[in-house]
C-alpha cells in the first residue's frame, strides 16, 4: 500500500468512494473540502492506493468559516478494505501534517456505521452531539408568507445590511446550540465563507425595523441546504423561525432549487418540530465529534 498526497486528478475518484462508502452523504458533501478551495484553502488531503486502485484517503483543513484553532479531518475507507488498516495507517501518516495552531479536531460519523464510530472513539474523539439531517421536495406554487403588520422579511444574497451590526448582535444572541455554548463563533463573514462555489439564500426577519430571525442557506445542484435558523430571544414565541424559512423556500424555487435540506441537533425540538410543520421528513443522523489537544 502506497500512500501519497492526493491532487486533482483523484478528487473524482474520491469523491465517488465517499458516496459508494456512505450513501447518505451526496457528492457536493463529499467534495465540498476538495473542490471548494476558497472555503478550505489549507487543506491536506492524503490517498492510500495499492496498483492504482483506491483504498481511502483522508481530508484536513481548518474552513475560513470555522473559530480559530479548530480543524476538520475526514477519513473514509473504502468497504472491501475496512478492517485492514488502511484507515489507522491514513490516520498515522496524517498526524505529522496538524497544524501545531489546530486546539481541537472534528469530525462526523453516521448513526448508522457503529464499527466507524468505535474507530474515531479509539483515536481519542468523543462525541458531542447528533444532529439529523431532513429534506423535502420544494413546491414552486406555494406562495410567499404574509408576515404581521409589525414585521418585513429582507432577502439577501449578498450580506449587505445598512444595520450590519445589529443583524450580527442578533445573530449572535440566537445561537444556543451546543457548539455555541461551547464557545464556537458564528458571524455573517463565516456563513457567508460557508456558501463559496454556491448560490447564497438569505432572509431577516426584523420587528418594528429591529432584526429579530435570520435563516442562512446556500442552493448547489438544485438543492437548497440550510445552513442556520436562528431567533434572538426577546422575539421568540412569535412564528419568525417559520417565517424566515417559508420566504427562504420561496427565493430558492425563484433560483432554481427543487428540494432542500436542513441538519439540526436531535434535542432542538423547536426548530425540528417547524421543519415537520413546513413538511420536512427525517433522512438520516450523524454524530459531530471532536479531539481536544
Amino acid at each position: 500500500m502506497l500512500i501519497r498526497e492526493a491532487g486533482p486528478d483523484d478528487h473524482a475518484s474520491m469523491i465517488a468512494l465517499c458516496t459508494a462508502r456512505n450513501p447518505h452523504q451526496t457528492s457536493a458533501e463529499a467534495g465540498w473540502m476538495l473542490e471548494v478551495p476558497e472555503t478550505w484553502p489549507d487543506l491536506v488531503a492524503l490517498v492510500a492506493c495499492s496498483d492504482d486502485v483506491l483504498l481511502g484517503h483522508v481530508v484536513m483543513a481548518s474552513g475560513t468559516f470555522m473559530a480559530t484553532g479548530r480543524t476538520v479531518v475526514a477519513v473514509s475507507v473504502a468497504a472491501a478494505y475496512e478492517g485492514t488498516g488502511v484507515g489507522r495507517d491514513l490516520w498515522t501518516a496524517l498526524a505529522p501534517r496538524i497544524p501545531a495552531s489546530t486546539t481541537q479536531l472534528r469530525t462526523a460519523v453516521y448513526d448508522d456505521e457503529p464499527r466507524a464510530l468505535a474507530v474515531a472513539q479509539h483515536w481519542g474523539f468523543e462525541v458531542e452531539e447528533l444532529s439529523i439531517t431532513s429534506a423535502m421536495l420544494l413546491d414552486p406554487t406555494t406562495p410567499a408568507p404574509s408576515p404581521p403588520p409589525d414585521v418585513t422579511l429582507d432577502s439577501s444574497t449578498d450580506f449587505a445590511y445598512p444595520d450590519r451590526a445589529a443583524v450580527e448582535a442578533m445573530l449572535l444572541s440566537s445561537r444556543t446550540s451546543p457548539e455555541a455554548l461551547a464557545g464556537a463563533v458564528l458571524d455573517l463573514d463565516r456563513l457567508q465563507a460557508t456558501m463559496q462555489g454556491s448560490e447564497p439564500v438569505q432572509v431577516v426577519a426584523r420587528v418594528d425595523g429591529v432584526p429579530a430571525a435570520i435563516v442562512s442557506g446556500s442552493i448547489y445542484e438544485g438543492q437548497l441546504s440550510v445552513m442556520y435558523t436562528g431567533v434572538d430571544p426577546r422575539f421568540r414565541g412569535r412564528g419568525l423561525a417559520l417565517l424566515v424559512k417559508q420566504q427562504a423556500h420561496h427565493d430558492a424555487v425563484r433560483l432554481g432549487a427543487t428540494s432542500s435540506s436542513t441538519t439540526n441537533e436531535v434535542g432542538n425540538a423547536g426548530i425540528r418540530g417547524i421543519n415537520t410543520r413546513m413538511g420536512y421528513e427525517a433522512q438520516h443522523g450523524a454524530y459531530r465529534l471532536r479531539f481536544n489537544r
